[in-house]
Parts: structure tokens; sequence; C-alpha cells
């Protein structure tokens, strides 16, 4: 699963720019989480807020990534309304 959520980050960002290493450095952490804790009934408080990339993945926002940082897509930063 890290393995995959690396090569979505990496193809997002890629296409449309955005925070490459703090989200890769926070795959495992995220993949931790989501299994120790009932997303999306538990709140996570990301340190900084462009970690969360592997965390929209994961919630079901993965086709929207393609439109990372773009107008009217998916943000770069956290947001409790996506």
């Amino acid at each position: 699963l890290a393995h995959e959520l690396r090569w979505e980050v990496l193809e997002a960002v890629s296409k449309t720019g955005g925070h490459l290493s703090s989200s890769l450095g926070v795959i495992e952490l995220t993949v931790a989480l989501h299994y120790v804790f009932d997303m999306p009934e538990d709140d996570i408080i990301w340190d900084v807020s462009h970690q969360c990339y592997p965390h929209k993945i994961l919630t079901g926002r993965r086709d929207k990534m393609s439109g990372l940082r773009q107008l009217g897509g998916i943000s770069g930063f956290c947001k409790r309304k996506e």
C-alpha cells in the first residue's frame, strides 16, 4: 500500500506541482494511522497541512488528485469541506 501511495503522490505532483517531500515523508505514518484509527470518524491533525496528500488518497479522493492545486480541483492543503 505504501508503495502504491508513493506512486500516486509522485504522479499527481509531477503533473500539477505541489508539496512532494512532506507528503512522501508521511506515507507509512498515514497508512498506520488509517489502520489504527477509524477514519473518517477520528480526526487527524497534521503538523503541516501539505502532508495530507496520502490521507486524501486513502479517504476516497484518489480520482480527484489529478486536479490537485488546480482551479476547481482538490486543495494542496487540508480542507474540512473536501
